[in-house]
């Protein structure tokens, strides 16, 4: 969770993205029933960039400056998480 918490906020914070309104919860989803995510031991998110129903994403994932943005933001998530379990 901690990790999923960690992304979400990176890509918050790297500019307009739209959170997920019809499952879960602010912009979060605990699943039980996906084996790549349950059988392993060690942290792991599954995302889901560009909300399909949602036309404010469509500049984030049809340009390479905005996939690179998001990327980005993947990439600071998972340091920010990282440096915190590090301490």
């Amino acid at each position: 969770r901690r990790l999923g918490v960690a992304i979400r906020n990176a890509l918050r914070a790297q500019g307009p993205t739209a959170v997920s309104n019809y499952i879960g919860r602010d912009g979060l989803d605990v699943r039980d029933d996906l084996g790549g995510l349950n059988l392993s031991e060690v942290p792991k998110v599954f995302t889901e960039i560009g909300n399909m129903r949602s036309s404010f994403d469509a500049p984030a994932i049809t340009s390479p400056a905005g996939r690179e943005r998001e990327a980005q933001a993947i990439a600071a998530g998972i340091a920010r998480f990282l440096a915190a379990r590090a301490m």
